[in-house]
């Protein structure tokens, strides 16, 4: 699909998938460390919920509140 898009784009332009998974775990900690040190500096109670949903047409959502 991307080579469809950008026909100048070759195979070593497109990151494999466990590349991408990797890269992506990998920011997901980064953030979940600076929330906590952000966190743990607050001297009141924080709460927070979470949701994921697929709507009818099969689009998914996630909430953070």
């Amino acid at each position: 699909l991307l080579q469809y898009a950008r026909p100048t784009l070759t195979e070593k332009d497109i990151p494999h998938r466990t590349k991408l998974t990797e890269t992506i775990k990998s920011r997901a900690m980064t953030v979940v460390e600076n929330i906590k040190e952000r966190l743990a500096h607050i001297d009141s109670a924080v709460s927070m919920t979470f949701d994921s949903w697929t709507s009818i047409i099969g689009e998914p959502f996630f909430s953070v509140t």
